[in-house]
């Protein structure tokens, strides 16, 4: 078992790449890094459009998108967030949960196919923990809010998105995108996932 996993992250590793998903049925985040953690592609794929009325359309579409924002680059391993399992803030009911993890197990078995690549759940406390993230508990912001914050103090020049609000109390100013959070938890993924295989 030893030997596959040296083989696994060893020599055949040179040419091909780690790809982060941050799934979701509203935006799924893309990250794709090298052996080095170094940045090849961050982006989003924005799944909201009216005419994806189904879970299957939008895995559809999903696949289609990753697909062209990878390209042809070699994928040697894909991580996703592993499913909630249990009821958090932000989930409003067990169909929400459902929901989302019948979608993952659709994206990932996709990304599977689409790039020939196994596929590793992966647990998000765990990934946060192996990125140098410290959750502050008397910082009452969602995780996700601070876990952005975190990745965008250690990478400012990352491709984040960012656009002018155009109502509000923020209007005029220049505000960091929603889908900028799926792409930091996609980082996160990614390079977490990396170190906690190795």
């Amino acid at each position: 078992m030893k030997k596959n996993k040296e083989k696994d992250v060893g020599e055949n590793d040179k040419e091909s790449y780690y790809c982060g998903l941050d799934i979701s049925t509203s935006c799924t985040g893309v990250c794709l890094i090298d052996k080095n953690e170094q940045l090849i592609l961050l982006d989003s794929v924005k799944l909201t459009s009216s005419s994806l009325t189904t879970l299957w359309s939008k895995a559809d579409r999903g696949i289609e998108e990753i697909k062209r924002l990878i390209g042809d680059k070699p994928i040697n391993k894909i991580f996703v967030e592993e499913n909630a399992k249990m009821f958090n803030t932000g989930f409003s009911s067990a169909d929400t949960l459902f929901s989302l993890a019948k979608f993952n197990a659709l994206i990932s078995y996709l990304s599977h196919k689409t790039f020939n690549a196994e596929v590793y759940d992966i647990n998000v406390s765990s990934a946060r923990k192996a990125v140098g993230y410290k959750n502050t508990l008397s910082d009452k912001r969602p995780v996700k809010e601070k876990v952005f914050e975190f990745t965008t103090t250690l990478h400012p020049k990352f491709p984040w998105k960012k656009h002018i609000t155009k109502s509000g109390k923020n209007k005029g100013r220049e505000i960091y995108g929603q889908e900028s959070r799926d792409m930091s938890d996609a980082w996160v993924i990614a390079v977490g996932g990396l170190r906690l295989i190795k």
